[in-house]
């Protein structure tokens, strides 16, 4: 994993909404970002998958079929499970949202974001109880385009988020 000083960048709170975004977070000034989701919460229902998109340089989420994901998940109760996605509209199954007092947090690293001459790959890790069950999931990604991204948007698949924070932070090398 990347080794440097975290620089705080931006946050977002979630609020009764089944998408967060964080916009005008990328730049130029680092190739490697952290992003922290913590005590993230939903509506109602049962738990909620939790899946992202980049956003492009005119504030636009990224919808075309280019997003590879895999991910482990692990639970307390069972067995792994791999999950594999090819050419989705967004990242899938990326962790679980559920009803308060039970929250989720996440830890993702972005790479190379604002490069127009590669594509955006992220590293996930996020972990949520779901009925006395520790679920924890660990995953990569790639945006299969040479888009110049500049935000990230966080969807909720079943409910709306009503709890969470997100924060964005640049990893300058020492």
């Amino acid at each position: 994993m990347a080794v440097g000083n975290l620089e705080f960048i931006k946050s977002a709170n979630a609020t009764s909404t089944t998408s967060i975004s964080v916009t005008d977070c990328f730049t130029s000034d680092y190739d490697v970002y952290v992003i922290t989701m913590n005590n993230l919460s939903g509506s109602s229902g049962s738990p909620s998958q939790v899946s992202l998109r980049f956003i492009d340089n005119t504030d636009t989420p990224i919808t075309n079929a280019q997003y590879d994901t895999a991910t482990l998940q692990l639970r307390s109760n069972n067995t792994g499970i791999e999950n594999k996605n090819t050419n989705q509209t967004d990242s899938e199954l990326l962790g679980y949202a559920d009803l308060s007092p039970e929250s989720s947090s996440y830890v993702f690293y972005v790479f190379n974001p604002t490069d127009t001459s590669s594509y955006t790959f992220f590293t996930i890790q996020s972990s949520v109880a779901v009925s006395s069950v520790l679920h924890g999931f660990k995953g990569i990604g790639v945006l299969t385009e040479t888009t110049e991204v500049t935000g990230i948007q966080f969807l909720a698949h079943a409910f709306n988020f009503v709890s969470g924070k997100i924060s964005v932070y640049g990893l300058a090398s020492n």
